[in-house]
């Protein structure tokens, strides 16, 4: 099969231009223009509770752009799972299972290079979910698997996808584990954060290979939020 036509569902320049100059939007500049705006509003991050609302507020500004950008894209994509509703769920089981077992051998190697270790996001997660579990709820499993989704198996997997399947795969799980990494680059040692990325190579694969599978960015999006879900019944 050609590779053109496992991801038939293309983007508009629009959402192509859009998409690529909010990425670092996301990534750099809408966290401190937040936190300027709660400070203006004498509204300071000096709280756990104020640090789940900003959370909150940060995945809730980025789903609502995301919807912005992509809404056609979003939109031909339900049309091709209504299409497709079969091979959708196949996509989306044998994604999980794929995700699954390559979660166990990633945690072997992981318990092999360091016999104690915590993820540092799952850890940061699990504190605001105690505070407020609501809004950490509907932010990991409704809100960020739409803006992650988009971004990285939409708008920079496909994208590479047209010319390299296995340069796609690499640079967007690559930069999806980056995502969940960077921010706490000079807090913890390099070996912690690299071992911190590789916990994430599973998902970014499994992601992946759902979207081609699929043909439609939901069904990443649906896996995301599954992941997501079982992830914070299991840390509350």
């Amino acid at each position: 099969m050609n590779e053109s036509k496992r991801l038939s569902i293309s983007m508009t320049t629009r959402e192509l231009v859009l998409g690529w100059l909010y990425v670092p939007i996301q990534l750099v500049f809408l966290a401190p223009l937040l936190q300027f705006l709660f400070r203006f509003m004498n509204w300071p991050m000096n709280t756990p509770v104020r640090v789940v609302w900003f959370n909150g507020i940060f995945w809730t500004v980025n789903f609502l752009v995301t919807i912005v950008i992509y809404h056609r894209f979003l939109g031909l994509s339900l049309t091709q799972l209504r299409k497709r509703f079969v091979g959708f769920i196949e996509a989306v089981v044998l994604g999980l299972v794929m995700y699954r077992a390559m979660s166990w051998l990633i945690a072997l190697c992981i318990r092999f290079l360091q016999p104690v270790y915590q993820n540092i996001n799952d850890s940061s997660i699990a504190d605001m979910a105690r505070i407020n579990p609501t809004i950490i709820l509907i932010g990991t499993v409704l809100l960020v698997p739409v803006a992650e989704e988009c971004i990285f198996r939409g708008l920079i997997f496909r994208g590479i996808f047209q010319k390299s399947r296995l340069a796609a795969y690499i640079t967007s799980t690559v930069l999806f584990g980056f995502l969940h990494v960077y921010g706490y680059i000079g807090t913890y040692p390099a070996t912690d954060i690299v071992i911190h990325t590789l916990s994430y190579l599973p998902a970014g694969i499994a992601l992946g290979w759902a979207y081609e599978k699929a043909d439609t960015i939901m069904a990443p999006v649906l896996m995301h939020a599954i992941i997501n879900a079982v992830a914070f019944s299991v840390l509350t």
